[in-house]
């Protein structure tokens, strides 16, 4: 706690213990008990806005710690082709590189010297995070507690959406019906939901399906508008039976907090070039939408894998579109634009989500191959209706915008025929959500593969068995370099 929230809380504390002596000279027992209660909620207040401070600092923190543990890795593997190609030229006279070899250590050294740096501090800004957690865990249960305001439950899909036609026309009765399970929470473990974090209920069922490996493939319908005729189909991994009304971001969050997430992403990707395999044997144009993470795009092996995939089916990534996060685009620098330029010539395609920041460069977009938008219903809607001027456009010609530098909007996150309507009158042409379909589990049979293609379905196995350990110590890879 900083030096003004402290100023803060005492001036409420001798401001209450006045209250509490005045009260007690006049014999007033009720402004006694009001002037305590409002000192509590003052330290509860308090107390939580230093919990989202801290908690910002540690985002914070720990992307700064990704972005350089991702070129650390990128510069060690630079390191390595330079150092076999003069291997493999020794017979040749080289011009003596001394120094660039010795510039080259000491960018690493500095790299290892500020990755430690950071580890240092959000080990600390951890260690406050859990203690303010555990302060506010001892608070009595009869004291008065500040609630944040409940989020509104995504509705469920009426028993009418599941029963007429929810099976996408590709796959008939490949799709398993969607259930909806209750979710339980775990007594005893607290709450932080408002920290950012995913709910508490989907970080232990995610857990709980990483211990036992029980992942599912599903798919959602991603259909265009007013029509609502299916055009593509998002790919996701979820847990063995988990409930169809959890959105797939919350997911992949609680994957990232278990630290979980290169052998999530790599194993959407196998079961992505499967199907986009099974698609191309059925002679189906249909498109599929993965979305990966910025940190297994740019690890180590992520190429490799790619590579070894596309070698069996060359026509598969035309039918994937690889969803990324804008704040990638947003911090693409050298190394990002040659991951980009890499996926590309494979024949990927990009998307952006999780759009917070609508300054968009559009041309370097169009550039970098990014042919969809994802933003969510409710995000749109609100900058819509905002007073200040969030778009350049009106949200009826955002879409138009996009489409004049070949990129189509998507819309998540629709949930009833209101936001339905609100959408066709701003001429959005794609949209997603619960009222169209649920995400349905694609039964196993669906991707078992001809003969001919037994070979690419053990070459993708052997990928993803025998994958690298998800976390490289900085110290290797500055030994490696």
């Amino acid at each position: 706690m900083d030096f003004r929230s402290l100023l803060k809380v005492v001036t409420v504390a001798v401001a209450a213990a006045g209250v509490t002596f005045v009260a007690q000279r006049f014999d007033l027992l009720v402004l006694v008990v009001a002037a305590m209660a409002a000192a509590l909620v003052a330290c509860i207040f308090a107390l939580r806005a230093s919990g989202h401070a801290v908690q910002d600092e540690l985002a914070l923190l720990r992307d700064h710690l990704e972005t350089t543990r991702q070129q650390a890795a990128m510069l060690a593997r630079m390191t390595r082709e330079m150092r076999d190609a003069v291997v493999q030229h020794e017979a040749v006279v080289a011009p003596d590189r001394s120094e660039e070899w010795a510039a080259l250590s000491e960018i690493v050294r500095d790299i290892a010297d500020e990755m430690s740096e950071l580890d240092r501090r959000t080990e600390q800004v951890e260690g406050e995070l859990a203690a303010l957690r555990r302060d506010g865990l001892a608070q009595p249960q009869a004291a008065p507690r500040f609630t944040p305001a409940a989020q509104s439950p995504v509705p469920a899909p009426a028993a009418a959406v599941v029963a007429r036609d929810i099976a996408p026309d590709e796959f008939g009765d490949a799709l398993v019906a969607p259930t909806v399970p209750g979710l339980r929470e775990i007594p005893g473990v607290p709450d932080l939901s408002n920290f950012g974090e995913p709910p508490r209920a989907v970080r232990q069922l995610v857990a709980a399906a990483i211990a036992a490996d029980r992942f599912e493939l599903y798919l959602q319908r991603i259909v265009s508008l007013p029509q609502r005729k299916t055009r593509a189909y998002e790919v996701s991994l979820r847990p063995d039976g988990c409930d169809p009304r959890i959105s797939t971001s919350d997911i992949r969050t609680a994957v990232e907090h278990v630290g979980h997430q290169l052998a999530f992403d790599r194993k959407l990707m196998v079961q992505a070039m499967r199907l986009a395999r099974m698609f191309e044997q059925r002679q189906r144009d249909v498109t599929l939408v993965a979305d990966l993470s910025q940190r297994y795009l740019l690890s180590e092996p992520a190429f490799d894998e790619l590579r070894a995939l596309v070698a069996d089916a060359p026509n598969a990534p035309r039918r994937i579109v690889l969803s990324l996060p804008q704040r990638f685009f947003k911090k693409a620098i050298a190394v990002e634009n040659e991951a980009l330029r890499q996926l590309s010539e494979m024949g990927f395609r990009f998307m952006v989500r999780e759009v917070t920041d609508y300054n968009f460069e559009l041309p370097r977009l169009q550039q970098s191959n990014v042919r969809w938008m994802r933003m969510d219903a409710n995000r749109l809607i609100a900058a819509s209706q905002s007073e200040e001027q969030t778009l350049e456009v009106a949200a009826a010609d955002f879409a138009a915008l996009l489409g004049r530098r070949q990129i189509s909007l998507l819309i998540e996150g629709v949930n009833d025929e209101v936001t339905v309507a609100e959408l066709i009158d701003f001429n959005i042409a794609y949209a997603q959500g619960q009222v169209f379909a649920p995400p349905q589990a694609v039964r196993p049979e669906v991707l078992e593969e001809a003969p001919a293609a037994a070979a690419p379905v053990a070459r993708a196995r052997t990928i993803e068995a025998q994958a690298t350990p998800e976390r490289r110590g900085l110290r290797e890879l500055a030994r490696r370099a």
